[in-house]
């Protein structure tokens, strides 16, 4: 495609603004030189190259016959604007990807980002948690003025809170490029790893999401790599990343440091274990390996509702074989 960005005249409305039209401001601005106007005045809006989120046309989702993903969440006018400029964005930012890799990165941010966005302007509660958390549509909104302040230049707090979804937006694709990039990496060190247990990295890769799909057999339980002047361990997480550690780090390093983990270990270079159990280090690769040898040769811990069970199982079954 061609890379220069043409310049746009772009509008949507003014007054109150929400995550929806900020951040199909945003991905507009990775597309095209814009030149935005906010205004409600129709014959205005009319004579721009680009109108969302007003003025009932092809970005705008306040129609009653309004379009909706195959999953049944409603488009807004930051999905429309997603949905038609979303794969330009993402070829400008990293021109050598294949087709096959930007609709890949498309479809992860439209449903990571986008989608809860556009659900949370049509009225729709992406999730439920037990403690309060901010999302992304909640922290643009708050760049409206509070009622309370003297507002001399409404478009200013426009401008800012679209600043902070360019910023987002651009850190999304970033990183959603990365894990594509890395790819090749990950995969050639799948097939090189020591043991079925231990994939060893060479770099400080995304490696999670690809692991997750080249793993079928779920065989790899840690994955060792370097950061900056020490060594880490880490744990891979269950199906979905949501089912806790397949195989979690040694209870005895739980939280300890440096001396005391290392005598623990056997080792003189010892960083830190996480009290989760998730991660540790060590200063030294040499060191990092004897810390994976060890975590797999650990027997593998019964979770205590799964011992329960069990537990309650043999009872009633001992009680029956008795008459009881």
């Amino acid at each position: 495609m061609d890379t220069e960005r043409e310049l746009k005249r772009v509008g949507t409305h003014n007054g109150r603004f929400h995550a929806d039209d900020v951040m199909a401001t945003a991905i507009l601005k990775e597309r095209f030189d814009i030149e935005l106007t906010r205004t409600r005045d129709m014959e205005v809006l009319k004579a721009l190259d680009i109108v969302y989120d007003v003025g009932d046309g092809e970005f705008d989702h306040h129609q009653v016959d309004k379009e909706y993903r195959e999953n049944g969440t409603p488009y807004a006018a930051c999905g429309l604007i997603w949905r038609s400029f979303g794969r330009d964005v993402i070829q400008l930012n990293e021109p050598s990807l294949a087709e096959k890799e930007v609709d890949e990165i498309f479809r992860h941010i439209d449903r990571n980002l986008i989608e809860a966005i556009d659900a949370s302007d049509n009225g729709i509660r992406s999730t439920v948690t037990i403690i309060p958390t901010l999302n992304v549509s909640m922290l643009l909104s708050d760049f409206n003025p509070p009622w309370d302040a003297n507002v001399e230049n409404e478009d200013s707090y426009f401008d800012e809170a679209v600043k902070f979804a360019h910023i987002i937006l651009g850190n999304v694709i970033a990183q959603q490029i990365s894990i594509v990039k890395a790819k090749t990496n990950i995969i050639e060190a799948y097939e090189k790893r020591p043991r079925p247990e231990l994939l060893v990295l060479d770099r400080t890769y995304p490696w999670s999401r690809i692991l997750s799909r080249i793993d079928r057999n779920r065989e790899v339980l840690f994955v060792a790599f370097p950061r900056e002047n020490e060594y880490l361990l880490q744990t891979v997480r269950g199906s979905g990343g949501s089912m806790g550690n397949r195989k979690s780090l040694p209870a005895s390093w739980a939280g300890k440091r440096d001396e005391e983990l290392s005598k623990i270990i056997g080792i003189d270079d010892a960083v830190f274990c996480h009290t989760g159990r998730f991660i540790a280090g060590a200063k030294s690769y040499e060191s990092i390996m004897k810390m994976a040898e060890l975590a797999i040769a650990e027997p593998t811990e019964v979770p205590k509702r799964k011992f329960l069970r069990v537990l309650r199982k043999f009872i009633s079954k001992q009680l029956k074989s008795v008459g009881l």
